[in-house]
C-alpha cells in the first residue's frame, strides 16, 4: 500500500508539470466508467492565463457532467495540449489530440492566426480521423469561408465566437456610448493580428446584405470624428509614445479592440502615467474579475465589456449549472472566454452528442451541433445554419440580413465601468431584474478623485 506521503508527492509532482504546460489530462475521468470515454482536447497557449482559466472551467465542467451520469453513459475526458501560442507547435498539438488522444472534439483558443494553421491540418487528417473541431473565441472571417464553399469537405468546423463582421454592432455599441458621456473626437486601436484587420473597414455590399459603414463613417454620420487610428503590435509592452501620440492628436477618448490574451493590464497602468490619463476609454477583452488587481488598481475608470458580463441565472440556464456558483465553489475567475465558450460549449456538446446517439457517427454529430440550442449565461447559444459567409457555423450574435444590427435571438455583449474598489457598475441594462444605466457612468478623472 502506497504511503500518504508518497501520494503527497507525486501529486505535487504533477501540478509542477501542468504549471509548465505539459499534455494535461482533467482528473475528472472516471476510472471504471464501462466505457471508453469521450475525449475532448483543448489546444492552447498554458502560459497566458487566457488558455489556463478555459481550461480551469473545462475541467470543471467535465467533473460536473460525469458526477450527474456522463453522457449516454460515457465519461468526458479533457485533455489540453500546449502550443506555447505558436501556430507552428499547435499544428503538432492538433495532430497528438488526433493520433494520441484519439480526440473526438479538438477545440483551440484564442488566436485566429493558430486556428487556421490547426485547420489546414485537419482537413488533411478528417478522412482518417473523423471528428469536431471548434474555433474557440477566434473570430476571423476566414475559418468559415471554406464551410460555405466546400462544405462535405469541411462541414466539422465550427467557430464559437461571432465573425468579425458579426461585430458591427458591437463597434456601434462603443462609439454611441462616447458619444453619450459626451466625447467628440477619440482614436482608434485595434490589435495587429488576423481577426481585427476588417473591424474598422467599411463592409461591402454582399448578395445577403446592403453596404455596411465603418466605424470612422459611423462616427461621422452621428457628429463625432476619429482623429487617431493604429494596429498595435500584439502585447507592445511599451504604449507610452501610443499615448503621447493620441494626446497630441486631440483625442478625448480611446476604443482598444483587443483580446483576452493581450497584455492590456500593462496597455491600462502606462495609460493612467500618460498625458491621456484622463482620457475615456473603452478596452475589450479586459480579462476577467481579477483584472482590477493585475492593474494594482490603475484600472478605474474602464469601460470594458470582457469583465462585466451579466449573467443568466441558474434558474434561466437549466442545461448547465449556474456560472457564478460554480466560479465561487471552485475558486474560478470569470472571463469572456468562460462565459461564451469554454464552460457552455462542454454542455452544448452534451445535448448534441445525446441527440445524436452518441459520437461514432460523426455526420449525425455534426448535423446536431447544427440543429442543437442551448441557454448559456450570456444567452441562447446555437450555430448559424443559413449558408451565408462568414456566419454560417459561427455563433449567432449579428442580424444576418443587417449585421449592423443584433440578432433577436444569439448572445449579446452588455458593457460596464470598473468604479471605486473595482466595483463593476452596468451602462446599459441587460436583462429584467438586472440594473445598468449609463447614468451611472463618471469619467475617470472623477472617480480617481473618489479613491
Amino acid at each position: 500500500m502506497r504511503s500518504k506521503s508518497f501520494v503527497t508527492i507525486i501529486s505535487t509532482i504533477a501540478a509542477f508539470i501542468t504549471f509548465f504546460g505539459l499534455s494535461l489530462q482533467a482528473e475528472a475521468v472516471s476510472k471504471d466508467s464501462g466505457k471508453e470515454p469521450i475525449v475532448i482536447v483543448y489546444v492552447c497557449d498554458l502560459s497566458n492565463p487566457a488558455g489556463q482559466v478555459p481550461f480551469a472551467w473545462m475541467k470543471v465542467a467535465a467533473e460536473q457532467i460525469n458526477e450527474s451520469g456522463g453522457v449516454l453513459g460515457q465519461k468526458i475526458k479533457v485533455v489540453a495540449e500546449d502550443c506555447k501560442g505558436q501556430p507552428n507547435l499547435a499544428v503538432e498539438a492538433y495532430t497528438r489530440a488526433l493520433i494520441n488522444h484519439k480526440a473526438t472534439v479538438v477545440g483551440i483558443y484564442p488566436r485566429s492566426e493558430i486556428v487556421l494553421a490547426c485547420e489546414a491540418k485537419a482537413g488533411e487528417m478528417y478522412p482518417d480521423y473523423p471528428h469536431i473541431l471548434l474555433a474557440i473565441g477566434a473570430a476571423s472571417d476566414e475559418i468559415t469561408y471554406r464551410i460555405v464553399d466546400q462544405y462535405d469537405k469541411w462541414k466539422f468546423v465550427f467557430r464559437d465566437q461571432i465573425t468579425v463582421s458579426a461585430r458591427v454592432p458591437l463597434y456601434r455599441d462603443q462609439v454611441d456610448i462616447f458619444k453619450a458621456v459626451g466625447v467628440k473626437k477619440f482614436a482608434l486601436l485595434r490589435e495587429d493580428l488576423t481577426w481585427t484587420q476588417g473591424i474598422f473597414k467599411e463592409f461591402p455590399a454582399t448578395k445577403y446584405h446592403k453596404k455596411i459603414l465603418s466605424v470612422p463613417d459611423y462616427a461621422k454620420s452621428i457628429g463625432m470624428e476619429v482623429v487617431y487610428q493604429e494596429a498595435v503590435k500584439y502585447k507592445a509592452g511599451m504604449y507610452s509614445p501610443l499615448f503621447e501620440a493620441i494626446s497630441a492628436a486631440g483625442a478625448e477618448g480611446i476604443i482598444f479592440a483587443a483580446s483576452d490574451g493581450n497584455d492590456l493590464d500593462v496597455f491600462v497602468r502606462q495609460w493612467v502615467d500618460s498625458s491621456a490619463r484622463e482620457m475615456h476609454m473603452l478596452v475589450t477583452g479586459a480579462t476577467g474579475a481579477r483584472f482590477w488587481e493585475r492593474t494594482g488598481g490603475k484600472s478605474i475608470g474602464l469601460i470594458t465589456d470582457s469583465s462585466v458580463y451579466p449573467l443568466l441565472s441558474g434558474k434561466d440556464t437549466p442545461e448547465m449549472p449556474d456560472v457564478r456558483e460554480t466560479a465561487k465553489t471552485h475558486n474560478l475567475a470569470i472571463v469572456s472566454a468562460v462565459l461564451y465558450s469554454a464552460y457552455p460549449d462542454m454542455f452544448f456538446l452534451k445535448k448534441a452528442i445525446i441527440r445524436a446517439g452518441g459520437v461514432k457517427d460523426i455526420d449525425a454529430l455534426i448535423k446536431a451541433m447544427e440543429e442543437t440550442e442551448m441557454m448559456g449565461p450570456q444567452g441562447p447559444l446555437k450555430y448559424e445554419r443559413t449558408r451565408i459567409p462568414p456566419f454560417f457555423h459561427g455563433a449567432v450574435f449579428a442580424d444576418i440580413n443587417d449585421p449592423s444590427k443584433h440578432a433577436k435571438d444569439g448572445y449579446t455583449a452588455v458593457y460596464g465601468q470598473i468604479q471605486k474598489d473595482g466595483k463593476m457598475v452596468l451602462l446599459q441594462k441587460p436583462f429584467p431584474g438586472v440594473d445598468g444605466s449609463l447614468s451611472y457612468y463618471r469619467s475617470p478623472a472623477e472617480l480617481r478623485k473618489m479613491k
